[in-house]
């Protein structure tokens, strides 16, 4: 009897495990959240982010370029990043001026 509910733990582990598994892929940064994306990966884009006419650090373009578009979009539409108190519409106009940062 043991046994048998050893198994059945096991099996709804790997059930449950893979159903997450996929949860992880439909987001829009695969399985980081917008929160992590956001302080690790795009944290040099915080100040472009306040300011529609300030310049656009070379590091923040370098960082964009490696983020899905999704990714990106949900990052500047969520919780968090209007927790840090930057602007999402401001936010949102970053990637369009990296495309004109790197000409110089």
């Amino acid at each position: 009897m043991n046994k048998s509910i050893v198994l059945l733990v096991v099996v709804l582990s790997l059930i449950v495990g893979a159903a997450f598994g996929e949860l992880e892929r439909e987001s829009p940064c695969g399985k980081f959240s917008t929160q992590r994306m956001l302080t690790h990966k795009l944290r040099h884009c915080e100040k472009p982010a306040r300011d529609l006419y300030g310049p656009v650090s070379r590091q923040c373009c370098n960082d964009l370029h490696s983020v899905s578009i999704q990714c990106i979009y949900a990052i500047f539409s969520s919780d968090a990043f209007k927790n840090v108190g930057v602007n999402p519409h401001i936010g949102i106009t970053i990637p369009a001026r990296c495309h004109h940062t790197y000409g110089n």
